[in-house]
């Protein structure tokens, strides 16, 4: 049951607070006041879609708190545990709106994505909306109230979920199948490339490691060359100059000078240093031209090898490297065609127990269906018939889907007769604005009376109906409002007076600034409404007298 309601900062709300009672709580006000206002805040702390624009004027944020009591709602506290979101018996939801359009929630003070928050508004509120007439002209929604009405909607689901599981296994063996088809000539090319790749049995990495060995044969010439001139420059062979030959000249002219000068012993001492590096670097080089003993046959073995690499990279149309990753990939395909018709005769097994129970589930939901669909079509006619349409019949028509449909077995129409004697046609066909309006109300009044969610809220269903047919609503409304708790937006006072309570909105000026309350009236104050609602902006004695009367009547009536 919806406990408070706070507001802050939504459109002309400043700040509006007011705690709702079990029961039916009317709601009116002047056109204009707020009441939409209310509606929007309380959609908006149940995860609705809201702009930035909902922001009152000069102000940073809107924002808004709804607490719920939730210890009579196993699904919301069912819900809440699984989430480590549960806090007793109370459940407080909050959501903000930046000017920039950021919204954030929580829940039991909790961050929260808003998904979650609709998933548990669900639990705790119904709203009707004034316009849900409009819906009842699609057949889609005729089949959803006739399940909310049989409580049939974890049925449906299952029958919806035994689709999905059978037809994926369809999708599936078609897929399959369709591969299967052409999997012959297929499965001969894979052959042929896997034997032909499994002979060349190319590992990793070896496609670059010949390369290079490869472009050091290609260049053995020039680096035996430079490295052998190099090495003469060292040392060489005859008597011409060379650098270690020269430094050893110079090692032994220095030598043989008597002088403890500090820079000649370190030149000395530099000298014998390079002399070591130099002949070091000429038994590298030695060591490096030796390894120049070029083998042809590993030579031609290379040329060869990289030639039919790259000839077949470029037939599989893949890089030389990727060679080993592609034959994997064609042995996995291989393997997986090979498989394909052993699946096949699995899946044809499995499509058919899954497609039997499907027609199992679904035979069951439509059999469920019409028999909810008769006490359905009864309630439905006893109320229009309260609500001054006394010839008119209603049925549920049901027709067979052409074929299965995640919804069942049945397609659900509504069909009416407005008067005795004429046959039933389509609601969309035979049912004036006036009409429609009326038999929506009477569909949403007889589905709030077998709702497990204990919060209700109606917003201005009544519109276009007046005088006794007005006060039929009202005692409807009132009746569900016995059972749980029934919030309903009204300009109509035979609605109003029959309300357990009673809240009025309000725009007030002040300060140079409009803004939107809400109050609950009682007594005179009530009075004051209902003849207000009856006579607009003149209120007599005989309207206000009128008001007290119908207030009074109810009262004694309940």
């Amino acid at each position: 049951m919806l406990h408070s309601l706070a507001i802050r900062n939504i459109a002309i709300a400043d700040n509006v607070e007011i705690e709702w009672q079990s029961g039916m709580t009317s709601i009116s006000g002047e056109t204009g006041a707020g009441k939409s206002i209310l509606l929007a805040g309380l959609s908006m702390a149940l995860g609705e879609r809201a702009e930035s624009g909902i922001v009152r004027h000069g102000e940073k944020r809107a924002e808004v708190t709804a607490s719920f009591v939730v210890n009579r709602i196993p699904e919301a506290i069912d819900w809440l545990k699984a989430r480590e979101l549960d806090d007793g018996d109370e459940c407080i939801l909050r959501r903000t709106v930046s000017q920039e359009g950021r919204s954030r929630a929580w829940i039991n003070g909790q961050p929260v994505p808003l998904t979650e928050l609709r998933e548990l508004g669900q639990t705790l509120i119904d709203v009707h909306s004034q316009h849900a007439h409009q819906s009842l002209l699609r057949s889609e929604t005729h089949l959803k109230l006739v399940d909310e009405y049989g409580e049939l909607e974890n049925e449906a689901t299952e029958v919806k979920h035994a689709w999905i599981r059978w037809q994926g296994k369809v999708r599936k063996y078609e897929q399959l199948k369709a591969r299967a088809d052409d999997s012959d000539a297929r499965q001969q090319l894979l052959a042929y490339q896997v034997d032909e790749l499994e002979a060349l049995s190319l590992q990793p990495g070896e496609t670059e490691q010949l390369e290079q060995e490869f472009k050091r044969y290609a260049q053995t010439e020039t680096l035996v060359a430079d490295s052998y001139a190099a090495r003469q420059l060292l040392e060489a062979e005859d008597d011409s100059p060379a650098a270690i030959s020269l430094v050893k000249q110079a090692l032994h002219r220095l030598r043989g000078l008597q002088d403890d000068n500090a820079s000649l012993s370190n030149a000395l001492e530099l000298l014998d240093n390079a002399l070591i590096q130099l002949e070091e670097s000429r038994h590298d080089l030695d060591h490096y031209l030796q390894s120049f003993e070029v083998d042809e046959s590993r030579v031609q073995f290379v040329e060869q090898r990289l030639d039919t690499i790259h000839s077949l990279a470029r037939k599989h149309q893949v890089r030389s490297e990727a060679l080993p990753e592609h034959f994997e990939q064609l042995v996995q395909e291989l393997e997986a065609i090979s498989t394909d018709a052993a699946s096949l005769d699995s899946l044809e097994a499995e499509i058919l127990t899954l497609k039997q129970e499907y027609q199992s589930k679904a035979e069951s939901l439509s059999r469920h269906r019409q028999t909810v669909a008769e006490r359905f079509s009864k309630d439905i006619e006893e109320k229009m018939h309260q609500l001054a349409m006394p010839g008119a019949r209603f049925k549920v028509a049901f027709t067979p889907h052409e074929r299965a449909s995640p919804d069942g077995l049945d397609k659900v129409e509504f069909q009416i007769s407005m008067n005795q004697g004429q046959p039933l046609r389509t609601l969309s066909k035979v049912a004036s604005g006036g009409e429609l309006s009326r038999i929506s109300l009477a569909i949403q009044v007889i589905c709030a009376e077998h709702s497990t969610i204990p919060t209700l809220v109606f917003d201005e269903v009544d519109v276009g109906i007046s005088g006794a047919t007005a006060e039929i609503v009202g005692l409807m409304l009132r009746a569900v409002g016995e059972r749980g708790q029934v919030i309903c937006v009204t300009h109509l006072p035979q609605v109003a007076a029959l309300g357990h309570h009673h809240c009025v909105v309000s725009k007030v000026q002040q300060n140079d600034r409009t803004r939107t309350d809400i109050k609950p009236v009682v007594k005179e104050q009530r009075v004051d409404e209902i003849a207000r609602m009856l006579g607009g902006i003149d209120i007599t004695a005989q309207t206000r007298a009128h008001a007290e009367e119908m207030l009074m009547q109810h009262q004694r009536a309940h």
